[in-house]
């Protein structure tokens, strides 16, 4: 199991070394040790510890609680406060720090290692509690929003209606030869256009439900340029890089759909409002054991043939770290309330006997591969 790393703040040099000494002995890493409030400030951003002991009185001009309350606005870890005394007026203004535990000196080592636990259990605890409500707020928040959108596609659907209908009258009524007959039919094209676009909304909001049918992914891709294109911010350019003569794939149409606006949000997202390149492609590959063994793929898939989708961004891109965890459920690096979430379109690629492949660099962008079985 992984060290959980702390932050000694103590003035005392002595008292410093034994508690260092007693972390050590319980299995802590000790990331450091500062003697001032600035230093504990500067310390903190650099290691980014798991928990603080932070002594209440320091040298210098700042204490230990005004240090916690900078420390906590910036990067919100833990703090358990140190105390010769047990002062009351100095307590109650360690409470606006939302402290941790307390623990007076001397220290003893049952209690050090009893308060440590506690205190890392309570702000994973809190961390979770607050992840599980935003997700219920962005659950509420999609469903309202698919309601809302199905009601307007519905809507703009009618007015599409009218709009066709009276230009498919006119173009009856008019001569062959009249002038006006390429504008109607302009007018028709762009109709039919928005008329496929509002029908994929509402597909993909599950007004209108799909099955698994024989699909051309190239050709679903191209159907879909319209939605695509409206789904990226103007400063993003689309390429796209599609294979003709491809094996069809037996999939939910609506599924698809949305796994490819989700990849297609995920990276418009990374290239953070800046000029950059989303590019699409579709092709096939040939994958054998060993790629089918790696991670966020299904060591049971068959070795062969798959179709491949694969979305390329030239963003902010991730690191390990980042990147091992972006298919946990609630895990985001965003704003809650954009896309499907990459944990729902691993299983819509699990339910398709598919599996999905990660490439990312920091700083070079991200790659996505998505394989379905032919």
């Amino acid at each position: 199991m992984e060290k959980q790393q702390i932050l000694i703040v103590e003035d005392n040099a002595i008292i410093a070394l034994c508690i260092k000494k007693m972390l050590t002995d319980f299995g802590y890493e000790v990331v450091g040790h500062a003697d001032s409030g600035e230093q504990a400030i500067q310390k903190a951003a650099e290691t980014l510890p798991a928990l603080i002991l932070m002594d209440i009185e320091l040298i210098g001009k700042m204490s230990g609680i005004e240090a916690a309350e900078q420390i906590r606005a910036q990067s919100d870890i833990p703090v358990i406060y140190l105390t010769a005394y047990s002062d009351d007026t100095r307590l109650q203004q360690a409470k606006i720090t939302a402290p941790y535990g307390y623990l007076i000196k001397p220290i003893q080592g049952r209690e050090l290692y009893a308060a440590i636990e506690m205190a890392l259990y309570k702000y994973k605890s809190e961390n979770q509690q607050r992840q599980i409500a935003a997700h219920i707020q962005y659950a509420q928040k999609a469903e309202s929003l698919g309601r809302m959108s199905g009601a307007v596609a519905h809507n703009f659907n009618n007015i599409l209606a009218t709009i066709l209908g009276y230009a498919e009258l006119m173009q009856i009524e008019l001569p062959p030869a009249s002038p006006a007959q390429p504008m109607i039919q302009e007018i028709l094209t762009a109709t039919m256009r928005a008329s496929k676009i509002t029908r994929q909304i509402l597909e993909y909001t599950g007004h209108i439900q799909s099955k698994p049918e024989k699909v051309h992914l190239s050709m679903l891709i191209t159907d879909m340029m319209p939605l695509i294109e409206i789904s990226v911010s103007q400063k993003i350019t689309l390429s796209y890089d599609l294979m003709d003569k491809i094996s069809l794939i037996n999939v939910d149409l609506n599924q698809i759909r949305q796994i490819v606006l989700n990849l297609i949000a995920n990276a418009s997202e990374a290239l953070e409002e800046n000029e950059g390149m989303i590019t699409i492609r579709t092709g096939i590959t040939d994958a054998d054991r060993a790629f089918l063994c790696e991670p966020y793929l299904d060591e049971n898939l068959p070795q062969g043939k798959y179709v491949v989708l694969e979305i390329s961004d030239t963003g902010c891109g991730m690191d390990e770290d980042t990147k091992a965890k972006i298919f946990d459920p609630f895990f985001t690096t965003k704003f809650l309330g954009r896309g499907l979430g990459l944990p729902a379109v691993l299983g819509i690629v699990k339910q398709h006997r598919g599996a999905i492949k990660v490439f990312s660099t920091v700083g070079a962008g991200t790659t996505i591969k998505v394989l379905f079985p032919t």
